[in-house]
């Protein structure tokens, strides 16, 4: 009886092990590519300069739940590059992904990603664009204009060349060695701002600015 209810807990413990293994990976490279979107769900996002002039991506999601289905999209359309993931509408159980991409360094970026941190470093011509809402947001050594977005996250910013926006609800910004304007909005979460070489445009309700 004993050896029964072992080998009936093996097997149950081997199903749950099985069940959340299920993952989708990607590892692709692109050539020609001005500008990469990612629009991604419960993933960190990390984006570095690259020595060469493809833009390679990697990465994977895996889930718990045997009867959610999520799949890694890459489609090119023009010299736009976008890397998605289609999930599930009501998905359930533990799901978690990292995407890690390597593109020139005058790529720009737009990366959207629910419950993920974002960092990007090393790109941006025009304008990169960070957006999360439960992640942390880290941006440096960025050639262009950035926009960063989070809601109980932190953000941080250093070596910006361009005009920087942040915008957090509970979350801490450090800003730092920004050559244009800035403009910063927060509700409870507090500034701290060194070597800024624009003008400034602050507002926080509970937080402090230094």
């Amino acid at each position: 009886m004993k050896k029964l209810l072992l080998l009936i807990g093996i097997i149950g413990f081997s199903i749950a092990a099985i069940a959340q293994d299920r993952k989708v990976e990607v590892d692709k490279k692109f050539e020609n590519i001005t500008e990469v979107e990612v629009n991604v769900v419960f993933s960190d996002v990390v984006i570095e300069q690259a020595s060469g002039n493809e833009v390679h991506v990697t990465g994977s999601v895996s889930w718990s739940r045997e009867k959610d289905e999520y799949k890694i999209i890459t489609r090119k359309s023009g010299t736009t590059l976008y890397v998605e993931v289609d999930h599930p509408r009501n998905s359930k159980g533990s799901t978690s992904g990292r995407f890690y991409i390597t593109m020139p360094a005058m790529t720009d970026a737009d990366v959207n990603s629910v419950s993920g941190d974002i960092k990007v470093s090393g790109v941006g011509q025009r304008r990169v664009k960070c957006n999360t809402v439960s992640g942390d947001i880290i941006a440096r050594k960025i050639g262009s204009d950035i926009s960063a977005n989070t809601v109980s996250g932190d953000i941080e910013l250093d070596g910006i060349k361009g005009n920087a926006k942040s915008n957090t609800v509970s979350g801490d910004a450090e800003l730092a060695n920004i050559d244009g304007n800035l403009k910063g909005n927060s509700v409870s979460g507090s500034f701290r701002i060194t070597n800024l070489k624009g003008n400034r445009e602050i507002s926080t309700l509970s937080g402090s600015v230094r």
